[in-house]
């Protein structure tokens, strides 16, 4: 799926000195789902990017990946524009987003109701969801739309119960584990989500097994 830019809805003309994010996280525990809920059929793997480190606003990359039993059904893939004040691009040495390649891309206002629609009310799967949702809470509390989904589980933690003994859980080392063939594109969005459902889809194996 791709997205186009059309007009904004009454976006937030905030800036970072008028705009305080929230920076709160659910309990550890909130992000590890129960024995019945990691075994559901489908469920969205997400990855987002950020420009910066001024917290979710500065969101430049968003991917979703879209599972049912077992195998890829859809995904969704697109750049954000961050508004002004927050487009800084300090991470493009990680994922190699710049300002040019934003600029002609739409705001978190022109998406959210495709990612909402994407979604459709899956669980949803991040690698460190800590991060992940709170990227997506910020943009939400900036832009006025409301499409933070519930539940939110995070592969990382479920990982740590269902495999444990690895040297660490960061995404590259549990996919080792879990689909040693994927080539991972590291910190590009697109990748990191597919990479996120494969850890997701090996985890219900282990779950289903144990």
């Amino acid at each position: 799926m791709t997205l186009q830019k059309r007009p904004g809805r009454g976006a937030s003309n905030a800036t970072p000195a008028g705009f305080m994010p929230t920076r709160g996280t659910a309990r550890r525990s909130f992000f590890v789902p129960s024995p019945s809920q990691i075994a559901e059929r489908g469920f969205v793997a997400v990855d987002f990017e950020t420009a910066n480190r001024m917290g979710g606003v500065s969101a430049c990359q968003l991917a979703m990946v879209k599972v049912l039993d077992g195998q890829i059904i859809d995904r969704l893939n697109t750049l954000i524009r961050p508004p002004k004040g927050w487009d800084s691009f300090e991470f493009t040495y990680l994922h190699g987003i710049s300002a040019a390649d934003v600029a002609d891309a739409p705001d978190w206002s022109n998406i959210a109701d495709a990612v909402s629609h994407f979604v459709g009310g899956a669980t949803v799967y991040a690698h460190n969801a800590a991060f992940d949702s709170r990227v997506w809470r910020q943009l939400d509390e900036y832009f006025g739309t409301t499409t933070l989904p519930s539940p939110f589980f995070c592969s990382y933690r479920t990982a740590q119960r269902l495999i444990p003994g690895l040297p660490n859980y960061k995404l590259p080392t549990v996919l080792h584990a879990c689909a040693p063939d994927y080539q991972l594109n590291h910190h590009r969005a697109d990748s990191d989500a597919e990479a996120c459902a494969l850890i997701v889809c090996a985890l219900q194996r282990r779950a289903q097994a144990s």
